[in-house]
């Protein structure tokens, strides 16, 4: 089975992921003129980045 660390090491490897193709979403909504699109994925790419920071303190890779 599996320890806590890695379960959520691969969460955060998910959600990095996911935030990179938010990235990409921004950028191509921005070079096709879709601003919603471009407005809707940065607020995708804020909430990856808050569970990020959760799983990365519950995973004990902070250190508080």
């Amino acid at each position: 089975m599996a320890d806590r660390a890695s379960i959520y090491g691969t969460w955060i490897a998910i959600l990095s992921l996911v935030s990179l193709v938010c990235i990409v979403g921004i950028v191509w909504g921005e070079l096709t003129n879709h601003p919603l699109l471009g407005g809707s994925l940065i607020g995708v790419i804020l909430l990856a980045y808050s569970f990020i920071l959760l799983f990365l303190r519950k995973g004990g890779f902070t250190g508080v």
